[in-house]
C-alpha cells in the first residue's frame, strides 16, 4: 500500500473536491481518496501492484485539475496566489472603461463625467468579447470537463452567468442597429466585467487568506534543516539532510538549528523545543540525553549522535501526522460534501425557474427582467463558503495545535473529542511520571551523602530506571560520583563492583542477604523488605556490611490532581491500572478518580472500553504503555502520551508530544473551539445562501451585488475560521 500526497490546482469549489473524489475513488487499486479544498491537497492510498502514481495524476488532469509539484503546502499556495493575482489584475484593467460607464446606471452618480468612448456599445462588446473568452476561458475548461463527468461545480454559474449575459447584450446590439428610437440598449457587458474582477478578487483574498492560515504549518515546515553538519574523523563536512545515517555524528554550534534526532555524545546546552513541543521554557540536556529536529541549541557546543534517518525524525513524523489530519475528514465535513454535490444543479434549477416566472409575469420588459434576476441567481448561489467552511477550520486547528504539542492525527479526533463523556486514564507513566525517584535514604554506618555516593558510582553504569533514578538523586543533591571498575548488573537482582578500592553492592531484599551470609539473622529481621505504598528499597553495602538502604517511587505528576478535577466537570474519570489494590488506590484518591479498577491485563482495560462504549458511552482512553494499546484502539479517541513507547503512539488519535497531562484539556478545548468554528461556518453560509437566493428570485438583488456578496461570503468564511489562531495565542 503506498500514500500519494497531491497538491492539486483548479478546485473552485466543494464540487470540485467531491468530484475528485468520486472519480478516482472508482478507480481499480484506489482503496481511499480524501481531497482538501482548502489545502488543495490530496491524500490517495493505492495498490501498487493495481495501479500507479501516473494513473491517479491522468485521472485527475483528465477532470480538469492540475498537479502541483510542490515540495510544501506553502509553495503550491504561493503558486495559485500569483495566478488569480495575475488575472485579477489583467481583468481589472479591461473592465475599468465597462465599470466607468456604469456609473451612469446609480442615481447618485449619473452627474460623474464619462468618455464618450466608453458608452460607445462596440466599444464596450470588444472589451467584453476579450474578458468572455480571455480572462474566463478557465472557467470555460473546468465547466466543460465538469459537464463531461455529468457534474456541476462554481464554474458551471460563471460560465452559463457570463455566457448568458453576453450572448443576450450581443443579441441587443444587432437587435437595435439601425433602430430611430433613442431608448437606453439593456446591455450587461459590464455585469460581465464585475462578475469575473470581483470572483478573481474573491478567490485571490480567499488563496491569500489560506495562506495565512497555513502559517503554523508552514512554520513546522521550515524548521527542516536542508543541511547537516557532521564530523568524520577530526573533519566537519556539510550534508544534504537525506544523506544523513544513523550512527553519523552530527555537530550544532550555539544558536543553531538542531538537526538530527539522537543522543548527545558530547557536550551541554539549553535547547528551545518551543516550537515542537509548545514549551517556552529552555530545558538543559547533556550527555545521554535525546534531542530532537526542529529545537535550538541555544548555547555551547554538541556532538549528537543521530537515532535515525531525517525522513523517520520526530519533527517528519508531525508534519504526517499533521497532514493526515487535515486529509482525513471527519462525518460533518463528508456531510456538507454531499450536500454541496447536488447544490450546483439545484441552483441551476432555480435560475430557470425564476427567468420562467418572470418572462411570463405581467412587468414590463419581462424578458429582460428576467435575464436579470436568473443572473442574479446564479451569481449569488455559488457553494464556495459551504465548501470551506470545515476544511479551513481544520487546516488551522491541526497546524496550531501541533505548535502546542498536541497532535490529531485523524479529524475524526478532532470532531470527537469534546463530546467524550467517559475518559479512561492509565497511572504509571499517565498520572504519574512514569519513572522513579530517590525518595529517601536510610544509612547505618555512614553519612547519606556517602552512600548515595558509592551506589550512584556503581549504578552509573546502568541504564535501568531504579538506577537512573539513583544517579539523577545524587545530581540534585550535588554530590561528586566517582568511578567505577569490574562492574557487573544481575538482572532482577542487582549490581556490584569497585569503588575506590571497596566491593560496593546495590540490591534487592533476598539477593542481598545471599551476598552478605555475615548479615546478623536479627539484623535482617528487622530490615524493611517492601516500601509499601508501590515503593521499592534497595540496599547498599560495602566491603561486604551493610551501609543502609535506598527509598524509591514513582511520583504522582503535579499537575494530575487540578487535571482531573476539571476532566470531571465534563466526564467520568476512571483510572485502570496493571498495579496492585494498595498503591493503585491510593492514587486513585489523591487524583480524585471517580472510580478505578486495579491489576488490570490489556485485555481487561480492552473489556472496558467495549462495555462501556457498547452502553453508547463516548470514551477516550489517556495511556502511553504497551499494555495500553488495545484500549486506546478501540477507544472512541485515544490519546497517547509522547514520552510513551512507539506501539501507544500508533494506536493513539491523538498524541501529547510534549508529555504533559494537562494537554489532554488543551485538546479538548481545541476540539470545542474548533466544531464551534465550523458550526459558525457553515451557519453563514446556510444563512447567507437562505436570505441571498430568494432576495436574488424576488429581483430585489442586481447581478453586480450578487457578484459582490457571493465573493464576500466565502472570505468571511474563511476570515471567521482565521478567528483559531486568536484564540491559540490567547491560550499559549
Amino acid at each position: 500500500m503506498q500514500t500519494l500526497r497531491l497538491y492539486i490546482t483548479g478546485m473552485t469549489c466543494a464540487a470540485c473536491s467531491s468530484r475528485i473524489e468520486r472519480a478516482v475513488g472508482r478507480m481499480d487499486g484506489v482503496h481511499t481518496i480524501s481531497v482538501n479544498l482548502a489545502t488543495a491537497q490530496a491524500s490517495v492510498q493505492i495498490d501498487q501492484g493495481t495501479v500507479g502514481e501516473a494513473d491517479v495524476y491522468r485521472k485527475i488532469e483528465q477532470l480538469g485539475y492540475g498537479i502541483e509539484h510542490a515540495q510544501r503546502p506553502k509553495d503550491a499556495n504561493d503558486s495559485e496566489v500569483r495566478h488569480y493575482r495575475i488575472r485579477f489584475l489583467a481583468s481589472l484593467i479591461l473592465s475599468f472603461p465597462l465599470m466607468w460607464g456604469m456609473l451612469a446606471h446609480f442615481p447618485l452618480l449619473s452627474g460623474v463625467w464619462t468618455p464618450h468612448l466608453f458608452h460607445d456599445t462596440f466599444f464596450q462588446w470588444g472589451l467584453a468579447t476579450i474578458l468572455q473568452f480571455y480572462i474566463a476561458y478557465p472557467f470555460y475548461v473546468g465547466a466543460y470537463r465538469a459537464l463531461k463527468q455529468r457534474s456541476a461545480n462554481m464554474d458551471v454559474l460563471v460560465v452559463i452567468s457570463t455566457s448568458a449575459a453576453y450572448f443576450y447584450s450581443h443579441y441587443q446590439i444587432f437587435r437595435h442597429i439601425g433602430s430611430t428610437g433613442h431608448g437606453h440598449v439593456p446591455l450587461y457587458f459590464d455585469a460581465i466585467a464585475m462578475i469575473l474582477t470581483v470572483i478573481l478578487l474573491g478567490k485571490l483574498l480567499e488563496s491569500i487568506a489560506r495562506g495565512k492560515a497555513l502559517k503554523d504549518l508552514n512554520e513546522l515546515y521550515d524548521l527542516q534543516i536542508r543541511l547537516v553538519r557532521i564530523v568524520r574523523g577530526k573533519e566537519e563536512t556539510w550534508i544534504p539532510s537525506e544523506e544523513l545515517r544513523r550512527g553519523d555524528i552530527v555537530c550544532v554550534l550555539a544558536g543553531e538549528w538542531i538537526s538530527a534526532d539522537g543522543t548527545i555524545v558530547s557536550g551541554a546546552s539549553e535547547i528551545d523545543e518551543s516550537l515542537l513541543t509548545g514549551e517556552s521554557h529552555p530545558v538543559m540536556k547533556s550527555i545521554r540525553d535525546q534531542v530532537f529536529s526542529g529545537t535550538r541549541c541555544l548555547n555551547g557546543k554538541l556532538l549528537i549522535q543521530a537515532g535515525s534517518e531525517t525522513q523517520r525524525s520526530r519533527l517528519t513524523r508531525m508534519i504526517a501526522m499533521v497532514e493526515e489530519a487535515q486529509s482525513n475528514k471527519p462525518l460533518i465535513a463528508r456531510k456538507v460534501d454531499r450536500v454541496a454535490a447536488y447544490f450546483v444543479p439545484f441552483m441551476l434549477l432555480c435560475a430557470v425557474v425564476t427567468y420562467i416566472a418572470w418572462l411570463f409575469s405581467a412587468q414590463e420588459n419581462a424578458s429582460e427582467m428576467a435575464m436579470r434576476q436568473a443572473l442574479s441567481v446564479l451569481l449569488v448561489a455559488c457553494p464556495c463558503a459551504l465548501g470551506l467552511a470545515t476544511p479551513v477550520s481544520i487546516l488551522v486547528a491541526t497546524a496550531l495545535s501541533a505548535k502546542s504539542g498536541i497532535l490529531f492525527k485523524d479529524g475524526r479526533a478532532l470532531e470527537t473529542l469534546h463530546r467524550v463523556n467517559h475518559v479512561l486514564l492509565d497511572k504509571t507513566g499517565t498520572l504519574t511520571e512514569g519513572r522513579p525517584h530517590l525518595l529517601g535514604v536510610q544509612s547505618v554506618t555512614d553519612s547519606e551523602a556517602y552512600l548515595i555516593r558509592m551506589a550512584a558510582a556503581v549504578e552509573q553504569h546502568s541504564a535501568h530506571l531504579l538506577a537512573q533514578a539513583i544517579v539523577q538523586g545524587a545530581d540534585r543533591r550535588r554530590i561528586i560520583v566517582p568511578e567505577a571498575s569490574n562492574v557487573v548488573e544481575l538482572p532482577g537482582n542487582g549490581m556490584k563492583g569497585i569503588v575506590e578500592g571497596k566491593t560496593v553492592r546495590v540490591g534487592h531484599y533476598r539477593w542481598m542477604k545471599s551476598e552478605l551470609p555475615a548479615m546478623a539473622e536479627q539484623q535482617a529481621q528487622s530490615l524493611p523488605t517492601s516500601g509499601g505504598g508501590g515503593r521499592t528499597i534497595l540496599y547498599v553495602s560495602v566491603n561486604a556490611r551493610l551501609t543502609g538502604w535506598l527509598v524509591l517511587s514513582d511520583v504522582l505528576r503535579t499537575e494530575a490532581p487540578q487535571v482531573v478535577r476539571k476532566l470531571k466537570s465534563q466526564a467520568k474519570v476512571w483510572m485502570l491500572t496493571g498495579d496492585q489494590p494498595e498503591p493503585a488506590s491510593k492514587i486513585a484518591a489523591e487524583v480524585g478518580a471517580d472510580h478505578y479498577r486495579a491489576a488490570m491485563s490489556p485485555e481487561m482495560k480492552l473489556a472496558v472500553v467495549r462495555e462501556l462504549r457498547d452502553k453508547g458511552r463516548i470514551v477516550a482512553v489517556l495511556g502511553d504503555g504497551n499494555n495500553d494499546t488495545a484500549a486506546l484502539a478501540a477507544a472512541n479517541v485515544g490519546i497517547a502520551m509522547g514520552g510513551g513507547v512507539n506501539s501507544a503512539r500508533e494506536a493513539g488519535d491523538v498524541i501529547l508530544v510534549n508529555d504533559r497531562l494537562s494537554g489532554i484539556l488543551d485538546a479538548i478545548g481545541i476540539s470545542r473551539k474548533t466544531m464551534g468554528n465550523i458550526k459558525q461556518n457553515l451557519a453563514l453560509a446556510v444563512v447567507y445562501n437562505l436570505i441571498a437566493v430568494p432576495f436574488a428570485a424576488f429581483g430585489y438583488l442586481d447581478p453586480r451585488v450578487s457578484c459582490i456578496g457571493m465573493a464576500a461570503s466565502s472570505v468571511t468564511v474563511v476570515a471567521n475560521a482565521l478567528r483559531l489562531q486568536r484564540s491559540g495565542k490567547k491560550r499559549a
